[in-house]
């Protein structure tokens, strides 16, 4: 049969040109971003932290998918899948496998970000060795699921629109529905779970730091830590964005299929998610290029374009003078409470030293994610009285 006949244009042809070119963004842009970012990793051996080598597996999972993006984007441009059965299993299994070492990296880091953050005194525990450990565990996991369609459990096929291929959602075999239904719950319910639960614990952590009130509010260190709070919540509200917008809509399509009949799920529903779901290679490296200056800089110095990355160098630090040299505003709620705050928290006894906290909010930074460390102690002299400030 004719591979025009088979596919008999089941969506609008205007749609397939307008995907076409949604993922000619993804193969020109994705490539692009990810691999000058894995260049300012190779350049700057003082980025390559523990936490980083989990962003390096990501942007090489980001670089693995932009590039197959490829296929499907002639696929569309041509209204058909010319391609043949063997690049068909292999673009499904090849997406498939980026995909899910996507989405269990994103989880990897939120831990990593828990361990980090909330958990500072276990921090030390998470080395370079242990991050390339979880590293490898990421990708052989996602492999080994990736790899069970080829030896009968799940199966990769064209999907509806017939310009690119993926799982058997609406399969209703017992092999292939059990296999859809446990990587539907291993790959986007677990690792979700994860994220949340972490990216909230850590923002608990850091609002709890900068509002708890063991500095004096017009001190340095308070309106950093006040600072961090805003940039932390950022961080995490488009990460979880990213995460959502990118695999829940095509998680939530593939469970329909599941669970009902997909012929009454029209063609161009499906085929728009799994669009999305690709376009996924590019949130990860803008979201990091756009919260955290130190990768930023070295971004720009990177780029090939050297005359453009000197202009976003130099726009990028008049920027950054600017907003330092404007004094930042004392929030409201701790303006009323100024009252009650003291610099230091002093703990006293009758008999030995007392013992304050000066710099609880020491900050710093690692791919656009705070993190805080362990209070420095500061010993003074005796005191008379037992009371605690």
């Amino acid at each position: 049969m004719n591979e025009v006949e088979v596919s008999k244009y089941p969506i609008p042809i205007p749609l397939y040109y307008v995907i076409g070119s949604g993922l000619l963004i993804v193969v020109t842009l994705g490539p692009f971003m990810n691999i000058t970012s894995l260049a300012v990793f190779a350049q700057n051996k003082h980025l390559r932290s523990p936490t980083n080598i989990f962003v390096i597996s990501l942007l090489l999972g980001d670089v693995g998918m932009s590039c197959v993006a490829l296929i499907s984007m002639v696929a569309h441009f041509n209204r058909y899948y010319f391609w043949g059965d063997r690049v068909c299993v292999f673009e499904g299994f090849w997406l498939y496998l980026m995909g899910l070492t996507n989405l269990y990296t994103h989880a990897v880091i939120a831990v990593d970000r828990y361990i980090v953050i909330a958990k500072p005194l276990s921090a030390h525990r998470v080395t370079k060795r242990v991050a390339v450990v979880a590293v490898l565990v990421v990708w052989i996991q996602g492999l080994l699921w990736a790899s069970f369609p080829h030896f009968g459990w799940g199966k990769y096929t064209y999907e509806p629109a017939r310009t690119s291929c993926a799982v058997e959602w609406d399969s209703k075999e017992i092999g292939s529905a059990s296999y859809n239904v446990a990587i539907t719950i291993w790959s986007l319910c677990i690792p979700l779970g994860l994220i949340v639960f972490s990216y909230y614990r850590v923002f608990m952590t850091i609002r709890h730091v900068a509002r708890s009130g063991i500095w004096d509010t017009s001190s340095r260190i308070a309106r950093k830590n006040l600072k961090m709070e805003k940039k932390m919540f950022k961080t995490i509200a488009y990460m979880l964005a990213s995460y959502l917008w990118s695999w829940t809509p095509y998680t939530v399509v593939s469970v329909w299929a599941i669970i009902g009949e997909s012929r009454d799920i029209p063609v161009y529903i499906i085929t728009i998610p799994a669009v999305v779901a690709k376009s996924s290679c590019i949130w990860d490296p803008l979201i990091y290029l756009w919260t955290n200056r130190q990768f930023r800089i070295a971004f720009y110095k990177t780029m090939p374009c050297k005359s453009l990355g000197e202009k976003l160098l130099q726009r990028d630090e008049l920027k950054h003078r600017e907003t330092e040299s404007s004094p930042p505003q004392e929030p409201q709620e701790l303006r009323h409470k100024s009252n009650r705050l003291t610099p230091l928290r002093q703990t006293t006894t009758k008999q030995g030293p007392a013992v304050s906290v000066s710099e609880y909010g020491q900050k710093t930074e690692t791919m656009g994610v705070s993190q805080i460390n362990v209070p420095h102690v500061v010993v003074q002299g005796p005191s008379k009285t037992g009371n605690v400030c």
